[in-house]
């Protein structure tokens, strides 16, 4: 019963959550019921960090699929917070370096 005993503490990891921001298309705190573009947890050991992507590359909502929002599968997926700065930048001002920086360090893990 040591294999049932040990994974006893998987359940008390799950529960280190403390803290979940989640941002939305414009790259500001999420309502309820907004999309989610961008998200951070902050747990007891580090905080972890995802962005939306789509096909393995980060979504784009100015972007050539952006009218497909709703039909495209898209997920969240873990990162840098390097790349999040940066996602969460473009979100805010439009501006294309930001995209473009973010896609790389992506890219580069």
């Amino acid at each position: 019963m040591k294999y049932v005993e040990g994974t006893k503490g998987m359940d008390e990891q799950h529960e280190d959550i403390t803290e979940s921001i989640e941002y939305n298309r414009k790259g500001i705190h999420a309502l309820d019921g907004e999309k989610i573009f961008a998200k951070t947890i902050m747990g007891s050991t580090q905080p972890n960090f995802f962005v939306l992507t789509c096909n393995n590359s980060l979504y784009d909502p100015l972007g050539a699929d952006s009218h497909r929002e709703n039909t495209i599968s898209t997920e969240l997926k873990k990162t840098s917070r390097k790349t999040l700065n940066s996602y969460l930048e473009y979100l805010r001002t439009n501006n294309k370096i930001y995209i473009t920086q973010a896609q790389r360090s992506y890219i580069n893990g």
